[in-house]
């Protein structure tokens, strides 16, 4: 069997990649909680707040000193070798003592250095400390950070609700500390693409947004995106067709802490091409959903039907087949693609799991030794004592 629908989903990286017309700035504990020195939420929840002429300005006003514009700079070379800024993103600060910056992966990608522009026009040498590509989150540090740095307040991402009113900060197209706003449109989107993905194809990790129609364009990549109660609920990465996306809070902060405490972000890999069970695949083999399930024996669209497996992958020496319908990993059931994602999100390399699959309608089972995932793609390396991941 071959499954024929393939669901495309386009999306905007939203880091400006031509050159910047003027002169670049001149330099003058793995868990969810924010890092030391970070304000976490206390306030109501930013759905029941009222909203008046000033709510708006008053995020604005307060809020903006700690967004950064970040500067993405590259080596050019000639008669004088130089660094020359290469395109802008946006970032906020998490922790004005240790002038600690969060952005996303995109913005820095392939840099040979940064600098981070507060909003009073200063401008500092950024430091890499680690990045992300799956979920496109950096920590930056800024290099002698002044002691009159704002920091940002975290929200809970979870607590978001479609039709909550969100702000966004960030330099659109180059054009510092542009405001826009709108709703929430949706959460838990999946936009179907992970950037520079390692293994190709595998279905371990897939990066899940939150939905907005606050205008995002390129340049705001990296940026907060506030609730009423000016609380950082995501990081902007995506934009297009009238829709912007932004990586929840929560996901942001538990990859940062661990960036923070190991300097990498290590994960387990099975190797996997698997779907979950819904109407386009059964129609890409001709069938009905319910004949589909009739015909793998199953009595409702639980589980995870394998289409295949990465080459020299731990799922190959497994041994699936195309029609295997994953039911169970390392002793939990598995519902769906997110139930399997959030079980192996927790393993790691080496862990040897159980798992518990259909074939031909007869339970079968097996054991394997996880692997690394690798990620294939360049990034700046960290500053000095800091690992690279």
């Amino acid at each position: 069997m071959k499954k024929g629908l393939i669901i495309g989903v386009c999306i905007i990286l939203l880091i400006t990649t031509s050159n910047i017309n003027t002169q670049p700035p001149k330099p003058s504990s793995p868990s969810s909680k924010p890092p030391p020195g970070s304000s976490p939420a206390t306030s109501p929840a930013a759905d029941t707040q009222p909203i008046t002429k000033n709510t708006f300005i008053n995020i604005a006003q307060k809020c903006s000193p700690a967004v950064v514009n970040v500067t993405n700079m590259v080596e050019r070379g000639g008669a004088f070798s130089k660094q020359v800024g290469r395109g802008i993103g946006s970032g906020f600060i998490i922790n004005s003592k240790e002038g600690l910056v969060l952005t996303n992966y995109h913005v820095i990608r392939g840099a040979t250095g940064l600098v981070i522009t507060l909003h009073d026009k200063r401008s500092f040498k950024g430091n890499l400390v680690g990045g992300d590509l799956i979920y496109d989150v950096a920590v930056v540090k800024i290099e002698k950070p002044p002691a009159d740095l704002k920091q940002v307040p975290l929200g809970n991402s979870d607590k978001v609700v479609p039709g909550e009113w969100v702000m966004a900060i960030g330099q659109p197209y180059g054009f510092q500390y542009t405001v826009t706003s709108g709703i929430v449109c949706a959460l838990g989107r999946e936009l179907g693409a992970i950037r520079g993905k390692g293994e190709r194809g595998t279905v371990e990790y897939m990066e899940t947004y939150l939905q907005i129609d606050a205008v995002i364009g390129p340049g705001n990549s990296g940026g907060p995106l506030f609730n009423l109660n000016g609380e950082v609920i995501g990081i902007n990465s995506a934009g297009g067709a009238g829709y912007g996306f932004a990586v929840p809070i929560k996901a942001v902060m538990d990859i940062a802490n661990k960036i923070l405490k190991e300097g990498k972000i290590t994960r387990a890999y099975l190797g996997l091409l698997a779907s979950d069970f819904d109407d386009a695949l059964a129609i890409s083999f001709n069938v009905t959903l319910e004949g589909l399930l009739k015909d793998l024996g199953l009595k409702e669209a639980k589980g995870v039907f394998i289409e295949g497996v990465v080459d020299g992958s731990p799922a190959e020496s497994v041994g699936f087949q195309e029609g295997d319908v994953l039911i169970e990993f390392d002793g939990k059931k598995v519902n769906n693609l997110r139930d399997f994602r959030d079980i192996i999100g927790q393993l790691k390399p080496d862990y040897e799991v159980k798992l518990k699959y259909l074939r031909e309608k007869k339970e079968e089972t097996a054991s394997v030794k996880l692997a690394e995932f690798k990620k294939k793609d360049k990034m700046m390396k960290p500053s000095p004592g800091e690992e690279e991941e």
